[in-house]
């Protein structure tokens, strides 16, 4: 079949430019650091499924959009689509509504025909599909068994244009390192595309096996992407990892990220090391303790650290209460709305940028108008806006310091009153670095 390009109501086009640059801001004040790797793989001509892991819901189609030039189709939850306002608004703004078995009640018909014929069509269009391939999202670093869907639109697809239509599987890992808090990070890492056509002949003899064959391959490429730590106990444990190196030898995002996969292959079996991690963490925790506090508190520098950490607690407060004062109600109304609606917590994200579009502009908007009334200079009025913005960042840095100076402060108390404790906490550390070693 000739492939046409895709050609959506210019409106509608409009209307996906916009929520484009609105996600991006959005995202872009939510993340404090948002690193895309792979980035050649995210250029490229459709059709194309674009296929991801699921743990930040709403936020991982965002995160992944952004960095696709093309207008995304999506497939999502049939139940987003019960409600007639939802319904109206997701099947214009490039939604197809696919029933899982948790999405119809019993005795329900689950009948996908219609979405598969919906993707078919749009990627012989030149197309760009995205599907969050485990179906269900939940908050962990791990990936789990991915649906086959993908694996049965991408041979559907190729089976009826046959074998060559050059649709290609982009594979994109999300890791997060905390997907619900504000000012957190995340790395999006794109893998080399994935193509149907090299499983034709497994599928031309059983293609239920060539399904499963394609969907454990494309499985095995998102754990790659990301730091796959298997279950919640092996998540726990390779953080803990983490937090110790990043004290210890702190490296930029890209970096750690790199060496996060690195600890996870290395020692996520090592069940010696795993003990004592988890023990000398649980002393912490027993103690009222953090990993940071004590790293600080013991490290060679700790003096003069000490010292300089003081002087710019003293020396930047009257700059730190500008900045913070000034954004602390944009900030926590977010944050405030989603503890309010009390929805699963991995769509606190999606409502915090949400509420975030509409408490961070009237601040800076405010800014604005006060400035002009005082300086009635537009350029000036500028200025002022971009120097509470700067002062925002400020705010956020001179939190950093002031959590490390009390962190370092609650190991100080417990030294004064049990020396050894805090000295064997440290051999406790020691050991556990020098077996990362």
């Amino acid at each position: 079949m000739p492939y046409r390009n895709i050609r959506l109501n210019p409106i509608l086009r409009l209307i996906y430019l916009l929520l484009r640059f609105t996600a991006w801001a959005g995202l872009n004040v939510y993340y404090r650091r948002r690193l895309v790797l792979g980035r050649p793989n995210l250029r490229f001509d459709g059709p194309a499924i674009v296929i991801s892991n699921h743990p930040s819901t709403l936020t991982d189609v965002l995160n992944v959009g952004l960095s696709i030039r093309q207008e995304m189709f999506f497939l999502a939850n049939y139940s987003l689509f019960r409600n007639p306002v939802s319904n109206w608004l997701l099947t214009r703004l490039y939604c197809i509504p696919v029933k899982r078995k948790e999405d119809v009640a019993d005795g329900e018909d689950r009948n996908n025909d219609a979405a598969f014929e919906q993707s078919y069509l749009h990627l012989e269009q030149y197309g760009v599909l995205y599907i969050a391939a485990e179906g269900v999202s939940w908050m962990n670093r791990f990936i789990r068994p991915l649906k086959t869907g993908t694996a049965r639109i991408a041979f559907g697809m190729e089976a009826r244009n046959g074998w060559k239509s050059e649709m290609k599987i982009i594979p994109v890992g999300l890791t997060y390192n905390r997907p619900n808090f504000f000012r957190s990070e995340v790395v999006v890492n794109a893998g080399e595309p994935v193509y149907a056509r090299d499983w034709a002949e497994a599928w031309a003899k059983d293609p239920e096996t060539a399904v499963d064959i394609l969907t454990q391959h494309l499985e095995n490429q998102l754990k790659g992407l990301t730091i796959h730590t298997r279950d919640d106990a092996g998540e726990q444990f390779i953080t803990r990892l983490e937090t110790m190196l990043q004290q210890e030898r702190p490296l930029p995002q890209e970096e750690a990220f790199y060496r996060s996969q690195q600890l996870t292959a290395k020692f996520l079996d090592d069940a010696v090391l795993r003990e004592r991690t988890n023990a000398y963490f649980d002393q912490l925790a027993q103690h009222g303790l953090s990993e940071q506090g004590l790293a600080a508190f013991t490290a060679p520098d700790a003096g003069p650290k000490t010292l300089s950490d003081g002087l710019r607690l003293a020396l930047g407060l009257p700059f730190f209460m500008a900045g913070y004062g000034f954004w602390f109600l944009p900030c926590y109304l977010p944050g405030l709305v989603a503890k309010k609606l009390k929805l699963y917590i991995g769509y606190d994200s999606n409502v915090k940028i949400l509420v975030g579009l509409f408490t961070f502009p009237p601040m800076l908007w405010g800014a604005w108008r006060l400035a002009m009334h005082y300086l009635a200079d537009g350029w000036q009025a500028l200025g002022v806006v971009l120097l509470f913005i700067a002062l925002g960042f400020y705010a956020e840095r001179y939190l950093d310091v002031l959590r490390r100076v009390r962190e370092r402060q609650k190991v100080a108390v417990l030294a004064r009153k049990q020396a050894d404790m805090v000295k064997e906490l440290e051999k406790m550390r020691r050991e556990c670095v020098r077996l990362l070693a």
